[in-house]
């Protein structure tokens, strides 16, 4: 394997989100990675730094913009398992035709030899979840009697990133779109009356930044614990929106005298606003984070934005809430801020200062 790998990065296949429902209720019980990964198929892992992933991408455009996307399908016989150590194991959802992701990974290895694992050979799998060789057999009849049949199509090859997410959490930093020059020699073969132009594959990303503050891991796993089981569509990472900016020196110059400090939530803090299904946190006391309303938005509440949830479980999760709620689980020091863009990308982050006693 080449020098210069990172386990924070990784090359994958992820579905699109309108698959993740059933994916993720499983995840959320049974896979301790649940937090930290989107569901996604290994292509290589470890896999370059994220700083390399440009390059990374000319390379791989010259290969894979001329392949064609092909679909892949879950259905009850993708239930799968991997024996592990001291009687564990780890079960997975496989394609239920593999032909079309070995053939890729295959054209990958080709294009980079030197990244990939020798050890073993490369099996197609989504990961659900780690239990023991004992208990598989009656997960996997629970599981299939719900399981209704997921098919979508893979059009993208994805580089994901965890290196500069302050809680470690991975995100799609660049991807390497199947089938794009295809689809462009098409669309450029001009007939009578058509205007020709060059398709747009993805839409043009806004450039909006959004000063924000970012639970640490801890607090963010606590909380997504709750959510087991309902219909909850997690903002990642969560979030306190403080307000729109543009410049980062002037947002410094803002907030380089502001000291760390303590935020709290109270057991009636979970909120939720029916106009829009989103759920969020809001805290016991706002005049420390009143500093950063940078913006002098009258409307400013400090709260913590954690996603969206159906109004049917908001009874069920609003009482997990209250019932599991303790002081040392319900309060984060902030100690930084970030710059991060709509496109939940970070693009810089401020220390705040320590507190000095005299």
């Amino acid at each position: 394997m080449s020098r210069g790998i990172t386990v924070k990065t990784a090359l994958c296949l992820i579905p699109p989100e309108n698959v993740w429902d059933q994916i993720q209720s499983i995840r959320s019980i049974h896979d301790k990675a649940y937090p930290r990964w989107m569901p996604h198929i290994n292509l290589i892992y470890p896999f370059i730094p994220e700083s390399e992933f440009a390059n990374m991408k000319i390379k791989l455009d010259s290969v894979f913009n001329s392949e064609e996307p092909f679909e892949i399908e879950f259905d009850q016989s993708s239930f799968q398992y991997f024996t592990q150590k001291r009687g564990e194991c780890t079960f997975h959802l496989r394609p239920k035709q593999t032909e079309n992701v070995i053939e890729l990974y295959k054209k990958i290895e080709k294009v980079l030899p030197n990244y990939l694992l020798k050890d073993r050979p490369f099996e197609a799998h989504l990961t659900l979840g780690q239990t023991t060789t004992s208990r598989i057999s009656d997960i996997f009849i629970e599981m299939k009697a719900k399981w209704k049949t997921i098919t979508f199509t893979v059009d993208r090859i994805c580089m994901i990133s965890r290196e500069n997410d302050p809680n470690d959490l991975f995100s799609i930093k660049n991807q390497v779109l199947l089938g794009e020059s295809m689809e462009e020699d098409h669309d450029n073969t001009c007939h009578s009356n058509d205007v020709c132009s060059k398709p747009t594959i993805l839409p043009s990303l806004s450039t909006k930044n959004y000063l924000c503050i970012i639970p640490p891991f801890e607090f963010s796993s606590h909380l997504l614990h709750l959510f087991e089981g309902t219909s909850f569509r997690p903002w990642k990472p969560f979030r306190i929106v403080l307000g729109e900016c543009e410049e980062s020196n002037s947002v410094n110059l803002q907030i380089e005298t502001i000291t760390k400090f303590t935020l709290n939530f109270g057991p009636r803090s979970i909120c939720f606003n029916y106009s829009n299904s989103q759920l969020f946190l809001k805290p016991t006391d706002i005049d420390s984070l009143e500093r950063f309303n940078i913006n002098n938005d009258n409307n400013f509440d400090g709260r913590l934005i954690l996603g969206e949830l159906d109004k049917n479980d908001l009874t069920e999760v609003a009482n997990r809430f209250t019932d599991t709620w303790k002081y040392d689980t319900n309060e984060f020091q902030i100690d930084q801020v970030h710059i991060i863009d709509s496109n939940d990308r970070f693009q810089n982050t401020f220390k705040l200062k320590t507190q000095c006693f005299s």
